[in-house]
């Protein structure tokens, strides 16, 4: 039976402002880019979000951006920025030019993601820079999980990378895929868990967000967790990785990973699910991504390192990451492409332990503040 697409847009539309209410009484702003596209003025950010303070001294060139959230610290013409003790670095230098301070892209979604109590909903295009700020701001309430969406990278005709002996991706995130569904529902009945694939098919990336989404519209404070293995031509490359998703990948390795995630996303794309995964990021929902990916690469490094190191949290844009509608990370377990990390991630014990790490670490998220 033939599905209307004007019925599904409704109906899509009304669960956009359900799952975000804030679209409903907000303002629409566009902000020129400069510097071909990465850079935003801050006296043009503050237009639009008044709550933003500054300093910067004359003679050393240090400055900080803060609200009653926190305090982003910077030099000028240096590419570092530090945010609760922890210095971050970003792909492009914190510029000035006569009165006017540029931020880097990379920064400015610091400021949001940190800085901004409320939720914040924006995009980058090439030559501007579109928010969405609600008019009222909606009251923070603490980080919950009722549901968990499991899902194993790959699978079916898309195996994923693989080892010298011919063992493949999928076959790793299915197992520890699997192992994670029964300790959840081992350990934590009340919380309804969901597996995108349960055996080795083929789900297309924007069928996966769909299924995430579903799950959504049933049950409030879902979060998402994608398992897969990473590769290099180098067989020294090693470690693991937890992704949130963001368009201004960490550094150009993260958006190598990305593109090789991505590869498979289908041709024939339904035009509302592309509609979905183009709309304008969360800064609420990137910010909980965030403390998930802290939370779980911090258990995965107590549980597993040094057997398999970390490369720590990192952020791009993951096609089935970018159409779920709710808290969400990628896990990279390790390198299957380096000799000693494959002979740990194909080990059904070591399986165990990883899944056993990233329920710490979803434990220790959902325990946390928001």
């Amino acid at each position: 039976m033939e599905t209307n697409p004007f019925i599904f847009q409704k109906r899509l539309i009304l669960f956009l402002l359900i799952v975000f209410p804030c679209l409903v009484n907000a303002e629409v702003t566009k902000l020129p880019l400069y510097g071909k596209g990465n850079y935003v003025g801050f006296s043009d950010l503050k237009t639009i979000l008044p709550e933003l303070s500054t300093k910067l001294k004359k003679y050393t060139n240090v400055g900080s951006i803060y609200t009653p959230q926190g305090n982003i610290q910077f030099r000028i013409g240096s590419s570092f920025y530090t945010l609760d003790g922890k210095i971050y670095k970003i792909p492009k230098a914190i510029l000035k030019k006569e009165e006017e301070v540029y931020l880097p892209l990379d920064l400015v979604e610091a400021i949001l993601l940190n800085l901004i109590a409320y939720d914040v909903r924006y995009q980058f295009k090439e030559t501007e820079f579109i928010v969405l700020v609600p008019k009222e701001t909606i009251p923070k309430r603490n980080l919950g999980v009722k549901a968990i969406i499991i899902d194993a990278g790959h699978g079916g005709k898309d195996p994923g990378t693989s080892d010298t002996t011919g063992y493949f991706e999928k076959e790793v995130s299915l197992g520890v895929a699997r192992y994670t569904y029964l300790y959840l529902r081992k350990y934590y009945p009340e919380i309804r868990v969901e597996m995108v694939r349960k055996d080795d098919r083929f789900v297309e990336l924007e069928d996966r967000s769909k299924f995430a989404n579903r799950v959504l519209s049933d049950t409030r404070d879902v979060i998402f967790i994608s398992f897969h293995c990473n590769a290099s031509l180098s067989e020294k490359a090693a470690g693991f990785e937890v992704y949130y998703l963001s368009q201004s990948p960490s550094t150009e390795n993260a958006r190598e990973t990305a593109l090789i995630e991505n590869r498979y996303i289908g041709k024939h794309k339904n035009p509302v699910v592309s509609q979905i995964q183009s709309q304008m990021l969360s800064s609420v929902t990137q910010r909980r991504s965030k403390k998930l990916a802290d939370s779980v690469a911090d258990q995965y490094e107590k549980s597993l390192s040094p057997e398999i190191p970390s490369r720590g949290v990192k952020k791009a844009d993951f096609s089935v990451l970018r159409g779920s509608l709710m808290p969400a990370v990628l896990v990279e377990m390790g390198y299957l492409t380096n000799p000693e990390e494959s002979k740990k991630l194909r080990d059904k014990t070591f399986q165990k332990k990883i899944a056993r790490s990233v329920i710490k670490g979803i434990h220790e998220y959902a325990s946390a503040k928001d």
